[in-house]
């Protein structure tokens, strides 16, 4: 029996943040994208907002578990939106599947930075990063861990939390202590954009004074990018200054959901409402992507593994 649609349980929104850019071809008709690689100049910018609003990424890691607070009620108008948006995702058939597995390479600054293979739970917190290079990291609901415990895991809670996020962010819209405003329409780089701001009720995983902006094409109605900040590791007076955005491309049709295989990851400037610098500071792509079950999943916790902390 398909879950309802207008609630995703709390326990199945593994949030994070990042960021990730990238050339902005189209590899398909599914991958129709109106954001382009844009560099600040004092003139004619290339991405502007027509409406004042600020347009910010907000990367925030945050696993949803334990009791989590009732949402708010949602405007009408947003809530159609945010359905639309989901529908064209395809939230029917996210709904009967179980555990998603990707590989997932991100770089920053010509680093690589993540490079493995991702399995988490589709409507759960659990999720285990495998790296390449034979270390687990993983995420019980609770706790992260890495195994073996003597290797070196730099963030390795925000990592193995924060791309689960990213790739499935268009499902998590909605939820328990999740709060959705603001709706506007706004032009970017000569394109219309549909856009509704996302937050969080207090205590809601690690970080929940994060948030999003989802910019989503009035025609196709996919996420093409969405704006945040991160406060993971750092206060909010820190992290407001600073937001950034991650664009989606090469969306693919998986199973019947819809997957972005690209991303790029840019700083964001709110009050030029642009991106900062001539090139993303960092990349991803996702590849090799499937569905499979529970019963075929190891989520437990390796035998002398190491508690990782929250940052």
């Amino acid at each position: 029996m398909a879950a309802p649609q207008d609630k995703v349980p709390a326990a199945a929104v593994l949030q994070c943040r990042c960021i990730v850019h990238e050339e902005n071809k189209l590899s398909n008709a599914e991958s129709i994208r109106g954001i382009k690689r844009l560099t600040i100049v004092p003139i004619g910018m290339r991405f502007k907002i027509v409406h004042h609003l600020v347009l910010t990424l907000g990367i925030g890691l945050t696993s949803f578990v334990g009791s989590a607070q009732a949402a708010s009620a949602i405007e009408p108008k947003v809530e159609a939106l945010v359905d639309a948006t989901q529908e064209s995702h395809g939230l029917r058939a996210w709904w009967g599947k179980e555990v998603v597995v990707a590989d997932v390479a991100i770089a920053f600054g010509g680093k690589t930075i993540v490079d493995g293979t991702f399995t988490f739970e589709a409507h759960g917190p659990r999720a285990r990063y495998d790296r390449k290079d034979g270390v687990s990291i993983l995420f019980d609901g609770n706790t992260a861990w890495v195994s073996p415990a003597d290797s070196a895991a730099s963030k390795g809670r925000f990592h193995v939390l924060t791309w689960p996020w990213f790739m499935m962010a268009p499902f998590k819209m909605k939820g328990d202590g999740i709060h959705l405003s603001d709706l506007q329409s706004v032009q970017v780089d000569g394109q219309k954009y549909e856009t509704v701001f996302q937050t969080f009720g207090e205590n809601m995983g690690d970080t929940p004074d994060d948030w999003y902006r989802f910019y989503i094409d009035p025609k196709t109605k996919l996420v093409d990018a969405m704006s945040y900040i991160v406060t993971y590791g750092k206060d909010l007076e820190k992290a407001t200054p600073t937001p950034s955005i991650i664009e989606y491309f090469d969306y693919m049709n998986v199973d019947g959901v819809q997957m972005s295989t690209r991303y790029e990851l840019w700083h964001w400037d709110a009050a030029a409402h642009a991106v900062v610098g001539d090139a993303p500071k960092g990349t991803g792509v996702v590849s090799n992507i499937h569905f499979t079950t529970l019963s075929k999943v190891d989520f437990s916790v390796p035998p002398g593994a190491r508690e990782l902390p929250l940052n």
